[in-house]
């Protein structure tokens, strides 16, 4: 089964679509499942100022794409960074064994993020 919060950001996710000329594009993945979440954002100064996504896989992980978006959208890049695996996991809330490859997945979207806008500054 799927929790509330996968349920609705699956449903009717808010930053499905495409950002012309994005400044950041992130693109994420999971060999085993086949699933595949891109990123792209756009930044000012060392805020996130818009973002969006594609995803293709399960469910989870078309959640964990919104879920991500929501997340850092408007946020500093100091303030992403502090997170780790345990704040990732409570942000999908309790999911499946066949689901925790998403924990994953927004573990490395968030690794890449901080990657990339390091470059920026």
């Amino acid at each position: 089964m799927y929790n509330n919060t996968i349920m609705t950001h699956f449903t009717d996710p808010t930053f499905v679509g495409n950002i012309d000329s994005p400044e950041v594009e992130i693109i994420v993945g999971n060999s085993v499942c086949g699933d595949r979440i891109e990123v792209q954002l756009i930044v000012q100064g060392t805020v996130i100022s818009d973002v969006s996504f594609r995803a293709w896989g399960c469910a989870t992980s078309v959640a964990t794409g919104d879920i991500f978006c929501n997340s850092v959208k408007g946020e500093k890049f100091e303030e992403i960074a502090l997170r780790d695996r345990d704040y990732f996991s409570k942000m999908l809330g309790e999911l499946e064994p066949s689901q925790r490859h998403c924990i994953d997945i927004m573990e490395e979207l968030h690794t890449k993020l901080c990657r990339e806008t390091r470059k920026l500054l």
